[in-house]
């Protein structure tokens, strides 16, 4: 009797970067509200309207802890226009990437990290729905603010084989990454990063 070998392809990389993709005057467009979010303007239809300290923990129990994530966080929700930006890149990393069977997006967060230590440690996204139908499985971010701008605030990863990744730092560049891997933001040491990031989710693994 021959031996059958399986055949399939390795994905050589939990991340796909899409450099400097998105236009200026539409990042400007998103910074101009961000702006106004973080001088506490009032809710809208597709936002929460202002920044608040972010916490680390699930929903129910989440904590502010510094030590671990030391940024200002507020939401766009899904009927915001700039969900469709991020559905259509993440469509093409997962075809190019992973296959993952995906079905929705639930809001952006948008994230700013001020000198001289705003940061959050290495954690993973990776997690369920509260009502435990959806699972969470691309993760993505936008980045808003010119390197110039700030300095520290990379963006790493770990791959699936142990190795560091750097995140490109270009204005408008977004980047997919698949949610179970460990990343992390280092401490900004010199001016502000802002960046917007969601989450892709699709039936449960099983």
């Amino acid at each position: 009797m021959s031996e059958i070998k399986p055949e399939f392809i390795k994905a050589h990389t939990p991340c796909v970067f899409f450099h400097h993709i998105i236009p200026s005057k539409l990042i400007d467009l998103m910074v101009e509200e961000v702006d106004k979010m973080e001088e506490g303007y009032a809710p809208t239809i597709s936002s929460s309207g202002k920044l608040e300290g972010a916490k680390t923990g699930n929903l129910d129990e989440a904590l502010y802890n510094k030590e671990v994530r030391n940024s200002k966080i507020g939401w766009w929700f899904e009927s915001h226009w700039v969900s469709s930006i991020f559905s259509h890149y993440i469509a093409i990393a997962n075809k190019q990437q992973w296959e993952y069977d995906l079905n929705v997006l639930l809001g952006i967060q948008v994230s700013t990290y001020e000198a001289p230590d705003g940061h959050y440690k290495w954690h993973s996204d990776y997690g369920t729905s509260k009502n435990n139908e959806f699972t969470r499985k691309l993760s993505a971010s936008l980045l808003l603010t010119d390197p110039e701008d700030y300095e520290g605030g990379d963006l790493e990863f770990i791959d699936y084989h142990g190795n560091n990744i750097l995140s490109p730092k270009e204005r408008g560049s977004i980047i997919v990454f698949d949610s179970r891997i460990p990343h992390r933001v280092t401490p900004v040491t010199k001016g502000k990063r802002c960046s917007l990031v969601t989450w892709m989710y699709g039936p449960k693994l099983r």
